[in-house]
């Protein structure tokens, strides 16, 4: 029996992680693809939408392999957050959320051969209100800048979380129990 390669799609060290929840032997490739989609989508369709980008990107390179790609959006108010590029964006990402209960989508793709499988998960965060103190402590740490909506819920800003409705590891990167059940669907594990 021929052993399954699996390619992660993606350059994030917490998608990394909590895929090894899942398996240990997967090897990483980051697809580099452009993740500006059409506005008319959905926020979940955008999600979507760059998620298989990723992974087809990969697959064209990794034709052998099963290929996992994912990506994550923050959304309040109808407005799409992704990472911020520096403390200002940063700034207002926080002051936005305050006070404020936010979408966060994350999507999965699952490449096997000729099969195709995109999922997402969405999730519902509450921060409570946070103050200018809090915010300004916040960004001058390194934590909000590789994290879509400048935030990460698995370090110090799980300190602003007051409530949380759905699946917490989709809001760190990952919704590993949809990926799990997909991938058993799929007949890879």
């Amino acid at each position: 029996m021929r052993k399954i390669q699996i390619v992660l799609a993606s350059k994030s060290p917490r998608r990394r992680e909590l895929l090894s929840l899942i398996t240990n032997d997967y090897e990483v490739l980051v697809s580099n693809v452009d993740e500006s989609v059409n506005d008319n989508l959905s926020p979940k369709e955008k999600i979507e939408s760059i998620s298989f980008k990723k992974a087809e990107a990969v697959k064209k390179i990794r034709k052998d392999a099963v290929i996992i790609s994912a990506d994550t959006a923050v959304f309040v108010l109808g407005k799409q957050f992704g990472k911020p590029k520096n403390k200002e964006e940063a700034k207002n990402m926080l002051n936005a959320l305050s006070g404020k209960t936010h979408s966060v989508i994350t999507a999965f793709t699952v490449i096997n051969g000729e099969k195709t499988v995109t999922k997402s998960v969405e999730t519902k965060v509450t921060f409570r209100k946070l103050t200018e103190k809090e915010i300004e402590d916040y960004i001058a740490s390194p934590e909000p800048y590789d994290k879509a909506g400048g935030y990460g819920i698995q370090g110090k800003a799980a300190l602003f979380v007051q409530k949380i409705d759905g699946d917490y590891m989709s809001v760190v990167g990952l919704p590993v129990c949809a990926l799990k059940q997909t991938l058993n669907e799929m007949g890879i594990f």
